[in-house]
């Protein structure tokens, strides 16, 4: 039985740092990914925003130039089916989502990766020596995995001296018997090894992001010595050009329709 022990506190304590590195290596990859959205945002997607606000004023004007035109034919109390139905079903837009975080310094990530994984080695969950212990690390790691997302240093180094150390005891309790400790064992290895797999599984998909497959482009061109966001930008500003032509010439057409119509443009 005690070979047993011994097998199994070893095993545990192996999946137990692979555990930590696997989610460090998950993070790791989300702050690289959080990283490339905040250079798109910077780069190519405000464009992107004009553009489409550009498009939602130019699908506007000729909305209402064909009700204006429809009022002319049919009278004022005409209401189409398609602007019922609009009326009726269309969702409002979502909220926008929350900006990414800055990039930071290499040396400073250096610092963070390091830093990190230090806390997650002292606070991580899965060192827990029961349940009230599990809680209360859980609450500590989620402060620290919301530090390490946002890449603050700083918050890394409150928390770093803020939180009492948590010594990991072991798994044995008072009147606890071998076979008892045995089961207790397995199972902490066994709920190690499936979040593994999870994390496994996590890791595999985030490949399939379309920011992921954007930054893999990206990569890609630059090695051939193309700055594809730049390439990407150029492009937008050109329908950029060609839209906001569009749209002067449309509220030109409904200018002069009368300010009946009573049309106002999303940009007032």
């Amino acid at each position: 039985m005690q070979e047993e022990l011994t097998r199994l506190r070893a095993a545990l304590a192996q999946a137990q740092d692979e555990l930590i590195e696997a989610e460090a290596k998950l993070a790791d990859q989300m702050a690289e990914i959080n990283a490339f959205e905040f250079e798109f945002e910077a780069r190519v997607g405000y464009l992107m925003d004009t553009l489409a606000v550009l498009e939602e004023e130019i699908e506007k004007y000729n909305e209402r130039i064909r009700i204006a035109r429809n009022k002319e034919i049919f009278g004022h109390a005409y209401i189409s089916v398609e602007d019922q139905y609009r009326r009726t079903w269309q969702a409002p837009p979502s909220s926008a989502p929350a900006p990414p975080p800055q990039p930071v310094s290499p040396a400073s990530e250096v610092e963070i990766k390091k830093l990190y994984r230090q806390l997650a080695r002292r606070f991580h969950p899965d060192l827990a020596r029961d349940e009230s212990d599990r809680v209360s690390r859980t609450e500590k790691m989620k402060a620290i995995n919301n530090a390490y997302a946002a890449r603050s240093l700083t918050e890394l180094m409150v928390l770093a001296e803020g939180l009492d150390r948590i010594i990991n005891a072991g798994f044995g309790r008072p009147g606890q018997t071998e076979a008892q400790l045995v089961e207790a064992l397995q199972a902490e290895l066994k709920r190690c090894q499936r979040r593994l797999r999870e994390i496994d599984k996590d890791l595999r998909n985030l490949r399939y992001r379309p920011s992921v497959e954007v930054s893999l482009e990206v990569k890609a061109a630059r090695r051939q010595g193309r700055d594809l966001l730049a390439e990407m930008a150029a492009e937008i500003e050109k329908k950029i050009a060609r839209q906001t032509v569009e749209r002067d010439m449309l509220k030109a057409q409904f200018d002069h329709l009368g300010p009946e119509s009573g049309f106002i443009p999303l940009n007032r």
